[in-house]
Formats: structure tokens, sequence, C-alpha cells
């Protein structure tokens, strides 16, 4: 008889150490996403090439979620409205928003990161911890649910 579990550690689960921007990155280059949410509460460019992800996002023509807290500076602020503009990217801000979950949902592959790491230029160079978790639909559905309905009531669209 063959047991059922939520999640194959083994093929499903990674832990992600040090650089977590480029880790989401490396994800959503090789993806085919239909959407991306990204909830951080600082966000801002970074400085190496590879790591455009304005660029990379729309070429991936994805529908596009940020939750982050409101810019407090003119190049996060920037940031954010080329995001918004550009991208067509939904942009929500809360003062308190502390969490970190980056999520890219396609048809055949899904991936969550959860952990400690900004989307910032600073957060590659800390020490951070993460977890991944690679093509499981029922998760994918209640951290997209979680965002959803818990996170996106505290905020307020930009």
């Amino acid at each position: 008889m063959e047991k059922y579990y939520l999640l194959n550690i083994n093929k499903q689960v990674k832990i992600l150490t040090g650089d977590i921007p480029k880790e989401f990155i490396k994800l959503l280059r090789i993806s085919n996403p239909i959407s991306i949410y990204i909830c951080s509460p600082w966000i801002t460019e970074f400085s190496n090439g590879y790591m455009d992800f304005i660029k990379i996002l729309s070429q991936k023509r994805s529908s596009i979620q940020i939750f982050t807290r409101p810019p407090t500076n003119n190049n996060t602020k920037l940031l954010l409205k080329r995001l918004k503009k550009d991208l067509k990217a939904h942009i929500y801000v809360s003062n308190y928003l502390h969490a970190k979950i980056y999520v890219i949902e396609g048809k055949k592959e899904k991936y969550v990161i959860i952990g400690s790491a900004n989307f910032t230029e600073e957060a590659r160079g800390n020490i951070e911890l993460a977890i991944l978790i690679s093509n499981n639909d029922l998760l994918m559905k209640r951290v997209i649910y979680a965002l959803l309905s818990y996170l996106r009531p505290y905020c307020k669209r930009w």
C-alpha cells in the first residue's frame, strides 16, 4: 500500500541559502508563467544585468501582483511606476508588510519560495534562508489564496 504525502520531500522541496533573489530570477528565466506574485516589504532594481527582472517579466507576458511597503525613496517610487505602467502590474502596499513570498505559477512549472530575503540588491549579500517548493498544485493554490485573501485586505492599491 502506497502512502500519500502532501509533498515529495526529495523531489519538491529544496532549502535555498544565500542569494534568494537570484534563485527566483533563475526560476523566472526557465519558466513560462501565467501569474507571478512577489511579496517583499522592500523592492529595488539590481545592478547586475542578469537580474533585470523588468526585462524578464516583460518577455513573460504574465499577470503580475506585487505586495510591498509604500515607497520611501524616489528610486523605489520610479521602479513601482515602471512596473505598473510597462508591465500592468497590480501593486498593493502596506506599512506593516513583513512577509517574503515569491510565486511563479505556470501550466507545467510551479514554484513557491518562502523565506527571509527581501527582493533587493542588499539582500543578495545577506545571510538568507528560504524554502523552495516545486510543482505542487495544492500548495500553490493555498499560498496564492493566502496572498489574496489574507494579505490583500491589509494592503491598499497603489
